[in-house]
């Protein structure tokens, strides 16, 4: 028995239980499912996610969701990128292709301007990366961030920690969201270089509710053919010039490989009432429609 005081009635007796520590994941686990067999997902600990079919069990470290341990192909190439030395640097080169569009933040914005109010909502980012949209979000707004670098979503839990943010290192390819989760989504800068980017898409309109917005926009698949190395069939120079002096490293094999990707296709197999916008002085693109049911 444990004397305590309660103000206005003096002292009582009491037998006093310590409530159980309640983490973000106790009341998030509900809005996940295993990418193994797709059953409900059940809170372990503050370090562990559990499958309720398969006993999968995902890790929790430094508070972010771990779904894939392991890459694969194009999506390995990427994850040993930006959790390394180089993203950094690149950030340079990215700062300057923005400035003759008035910055970063306007160049993000003619992406999110194709998202509804995201006010009260629940939002889904794929390829957050360290978390560069999460000034034009609202406080109020439900966001979970799923990208391929532990490194990049850890940086976005620091740097903005008066968001409300869940963070999940996976893939496009395979979200460990059930049908219909989110009220929109958005990625920016990922599809021209995932592993599948048929299959990315049409996870992405899965897991938005029927009449939500799908938002999502990279850089013209070709734009590195506007290289004079390209031009003149210089492919080694080409790949070097990505490598070397914008800091791509191995990452310059992937965005070659692709540069002849046709996004139309893609994206008519996964939504409906869809637009393809051109952005950033006809060098990206943003495709805006709602998930087909």
């Amino acid at each position: 028995m444990i004397t305590v005081s309660i103000p206005g009635t003096g002292s009582k007796s009491a037998s006093s239980t310590a409530p159980a520590h309640v983490t973000k994941w106790d009341t998030q686990v509900s809005m996940l499912r295993c990418v193994e067999c797709h059953a409900p997902l059940q809170y372990k600990s503050a370090e562990a996610l559990g499958c309720t079919s398969c006993s999968h069990t995902y890790a929790i470290k430094n508070q972010v969701l771990h779904v894939t341990e392991k890459f694969e192909g194009n999506n390995a190439i990427a994850a040993d990128y930006y959790n390394g030395s180089l993203w950094p640097k690149f950030r340079f080169w990215e700062w300057i292709a923005h400035m003759p569009r008035g910055g970063e933040r306007k160049a993000r914005n003619e992406v999110l301007r194709h998202l509804p109010s995201l006010s009260g909502t629940k939002l889904l980012d794929v390829a957050m990366g360290d978390g560069r949209n999460m000034p034009q979000i609202p406080l109020d707004c439900q966001v979970w961030g799923v990208d391929i670098s532990r490194v990049l979503l850890e940086k976005t839990k620091r740097d903005f920690p008066q968001h409300d943010t869940t963070l999940v290192v996976g893939e496009a390819e395979q979200l460990p969201f059930p049908d219909a989760t989110f009220d929109n989504m958005f990625s920016l800068g990922a599809l021209n270089h995932v592993n599948d980017p048929g299959r990315a898409l049409k996870e992405m309109a899965r897991v938005v509710k029927p009449g939500g917005m799908v938002v999502v926009a990279d850089e013209i698949p070709d734009l590195p053919n506007r290289q004079i190395a390209h031009k003149l069939g210089l492919r080694k120079l080409q790949r070097w010039i990505l490598a070397k002096m914008f800091f791509l490293g191995p990452m310059s094999d992937v965005i070659l490989e692709n540069t002849d990707l046709k996004i139309e296709p893609l994206v008519a197999d996964a939504l409906v009432d869809w637009k393809i916008h051109s952005i950033w002085g006809n060098l990206g693109y943003v495709i805006a429609g709602k998930p087909k049911k």
